[in-house]
């Protein structure tokens, strides 16, 4: 099939832009890190890392990786199952220590939306209201609020009296495992290779903040799980000359409302699939790709709204429309006590003097933009330093502030977790991520540019990999450039993370396949091949 300029300007953008994703991330790991000691406080430091020290990590890391390289391609297969069952049983115990040892429990954002559930699920719908409540505020918690609630009046069917939030923490853990499932049929569904598929779990065995996050009872989890479940039925539409059946339908649909309705900032990454369908819809002329977004559209659209209105039929109150996105704009060109254009009370502050009047607090933010266009049109070398800590200080930081996030505790924490989160241990904890991290980096940099600068030295396979395969690649791109604009935090860059680990381990698995000897062969050619030609 004749691939339309479209199309094909499309994929071959995609991949310039993966590369410069990717060298950005690298280069700005590998000079450069973020992290926070004081948890009080919890400012974010940005401070040059050790040059040599990175390069011997990555130095050690390419041998290892290739000297492992022979043991992977032995049995592949193999292997691959014994990690699909190590990997749920590692994910498992990790949850359980952090659950029974960190003692982590629902905080600020997390604890205003439990306790509307609680009270919700007991029949007290007074959080819905205009005003004087969270969600007058924060109406887009509406759907994490349905979430909590539907588990809540679930929890009292249980013969068992506990904190709904030991429960919930469960089910996170287990929601965990479902997200390492759902990427590993991602990563197989986007490069059929038993190779990446290990190196994928092998990843999601060594990431730190993954685990921790599965003790964080927000929105990220179960919106970033609905999410993974959804594309991986979506990448059934996506296969050359498959043909879908009911239940990816409903998985594909089911899945990405749901991980908007949890986490309305799931948007971006639903542009990115709507982006792969129009581009895809074009060249297979497919009906089927044009209704599913069409489809996928309108529930992620509608499904908030719809919601809303069903709870303020129930409380037969009407929520006022929110602290609207302009004053989040504003905020992220402001300076912060954490770092530069992360949270710092400007949205929630302006909406609340104005008495809560959205017209004046949009005036109110456009009006702060503009002073900070012109502070920064008047102050260029200011604006760069601005927004370059901004960038650093969510991607730079390996731990993807997982310790801050999960820092609220009941009491009682285990000594060891207490040093991990304030202590001794953190510098440790701290910089094996950004080891891990800049690893990872490597391999997205390896993957990125293989298929910008190597083409001629592909398989037929790769060489048949198409637009889809760069979906979550798209949708990490978006997620930057947003919490560029918008509220900073590394806790949101997290999940665009994570969509970056099949790139990382195709990256890694690449690495792993160079053998010293076959390196030294290929050098001895390249130096024979160049003494012959001299002699010519």
């Amino acid at each position: 099939m004749k691939k339309p300029i479209t199309w094909r300007f499309a994929k071959n953008f995609t991949i310039i832009l993966g590369f410069l994703l990717f060298l950005t991330l690298f280069l700005s790991n590998f000079i450069w890190t973020c992290y926070a000691t004081d948890m009080t406080t919890q400012k974010v430091l940005t401070g040059r890392d050790s040059l040599a020290l990175n390069l011997a990590l990555l130095v050690l890391a390419s041998v290892l990786l290739t000297g492992l390289g022979p043991l992977l391609r032995k049995a592949p297969e193999k292997l691959l199952k014994i990690l699909r069952i190590f990997i749920p049983c590692h994910v498992l115990f990790w949850g359980a220590v952090l659950i029974v040892f960190s003692k982590t429990v629902p905080a600020a954002d997390a604890l205003s939306v439990y306790q509307c559930a609680e009270a919700a699920a007991s029949g007290d719908l007074s959080c819905i209201a205009p005003v004087g409540s969270y969600l007058s505020y924060y109406p887009q918690q509406v759907g994490l609020l349905a979430f909590f609630e539907l588990l809540f009046r679930l929890f009292r069917l249980l013969p068992i009296s506990v904190q709904y939030y030991h429960l919930l923490k469960i089910l996170y853990v287990l929601m965990v495992c479902g997200i390492i499932c759902n990427l590993l049929q991602i990563t197989d569904g986007i490069f059929a290779k038993a190779e990446t598929n290990c190196m994928l779990l092998f990843i999601c065995c060594l990431n730190a903040p993954l685990l921790f996050y599965g003790t964080f009872l927000y929105s990220e989890i179960p919106s970033f799980f609905a999410f993974t479940y959804g594309l991986k039925n979506i990448m059934s539409f996506l296969k050359e000359g498959a043909s879908p059946k009911i239940r990816h339908w409903v998985g594909a649909l089911a899945g990405i409302s749901l991980a908007v309705l949890l986490r309305k900032n799931s948007l971006i990454l639903v542009i990115a699939v709507l982006i792969v369908l129009f581009f895809e819809g074009l060249r297979r002329k497919s009906r089927s790709l044009a209704l599913l977004g069409i489809l996928m559209l309108a529930l992620s659209l509608g499904i908030l709204p719809c919601t809303i209105k069903l709870y303020e039929l129930r409380a037969g109150r009407q929520l006022k429309s929110g602290v609207p996105s302009a004053s989040y704009f504003a905020m992220g060109m402001q300076e912060s006590s954490r770092a530069a254009g992360w949270y710092n009370g400007f949205n929630f502050n302006t909406y609340e003097e104005t008495g809560m009047d959205r017209e004046m607090t949009v005036a109110l933010s456009k009006q702060a933009i503009s002073r900070r266009l012109d502070y920064f049109s008047a102050h260029p070398a200011y604006a760069a330093c601005f927004y370059h800590e901004k960038f650093l200080s969510q991607w730079a930081d390996g731990t993807y502030a997982c310790r801050q996030a999960t820092l609220a505790t009941y009491g009682g924490r285990h000594k060891v977790f207490q040093e991990l989160y304030e202590g001794k241990y953190a510098g440790a904890f701290i910089a094996c991520c950004n080891a891990f991290q800049l690893i990872l980096f490597l391999g997205g940099l390896i993957f990125a540019g293989k298929r910008l600068f190597f083409k001629k030295k592909m398989t037929q396979n790769e060489e048949s990999l198409t637009l889809p395969v760069y979906l979550l690649l798209i949708g990490a791109f978006g997620g930057m450039l947003f919490h560029m604009l918008w509220e900073a935090n590394s806790r949101y860059a997290f999940l665009y993370f994570l969509c970056l680990l099949p790139y990382c381990a195709e990256g890694l698995s690449t690495l792993s396949s160079l053998h010293p000897s076959s390196v030294i062969k290929a050098w001895q050619n390249r130096k024979g091949n160049a003494t012959i030609n001299g002699k010519r």
